[in-house]
């Protein structure tokens, strides 16, 4: 079994034990706010990420764009939904809906330009941008107003932690690896590895922001 089929079975078992996880935490736990609707985007991502991968675009043929479209677009939503019950003041608020809302105009902008049936890479460097923006929007906020809750209490510092980190490895992923596919195809599949080990640590970490929940009990200020 080659490296690459391995980490993306393990990638598939890890998506899986956080959806199994957060649904838990609905149904049996009656979570909901409290999880900030994560079972709804980490069932998005199984369904599309590795169900969809594995069954409609592998078997059936359904064009890239069908699945992770939709998904780029909802993932924008999701996440401003996710860190605007962090801020009380208007500007971040009004930042968070800027970030948002620009990215939704130029997402659809360049694939309507680009007019195939292959996600942009600019749309992909969108959506990379997007949440660099909003997690360094949140590590700041959260730096200037510290409240009594342990931060490694906070489920939102660990999805931040997770998506700041996949954002990074990605805009790398993105732009060197072409020009590592000319000099050393090698070292290319190296660098695929190890950003495959990046998704499945964003997944992990997602987890233990689930595992967070216990802790986020509803406070007048900066809670969660």
């Amino acid at each position: 079994m080659q490296t690459s089929d391995f980490l993306s079975g393990i990638y598939d078992i890890v998506v899986a034990i956080t959806m199994l996880y957060s649904l838990y935490l609905l149904f049996w736990k009656k979570y909901t706010k409290r999880q900030k609707h994560f079972y709804l985007y980490i069932s998005t991502i199984f369904f599309v990420d590795v169900i969809g991968v594995s069954l409609f675009r592998r078997y059936l043929g359904i064009d890239q764009i069908y699945l992770y479209f939709p998904l780029f677009i909802f993932t924008i939503f999701y996440f401003c939904y996710f860190y605007l019950n962090n801020y009380r003041d208007r500007f971040n608020r009004v930042l968070l809906f800027l970030f948002a809302l620009l990215s939704l105009i130029f997402i659809i902008f360049f694939q309507i330009k680009d007019g195939s049936q292959v996600i942009s890479t600019n749309v992909l460097l969108i959506l990379i941008l997007y949440q660099l923006a909003i997690t360094l929007q949140w590590f700041w906020h959260i730096v200037n107003h510290v409240d009594e809750q342990n931060i490694v209490h906070k489920q939102t510092f660990w999805v931040s932690c997770a998506l700041l980190i996949w954002s990074t490895f990605a805009l790398f992923r993105m732009y060197p690896m072409y020009d590592l596919y000319k000099a050393k195809d090698g070292f290319l599949d190296i660098i695929i590895d190890v950003f495959q080990v990046i998704n499945i640590a964003t997944y992990l970490l997602f987890l233990k922001g689930l595992r967070c929940t216990e802790y986020n009990i509803l406070r007048s200020f900066n809670h969660f």
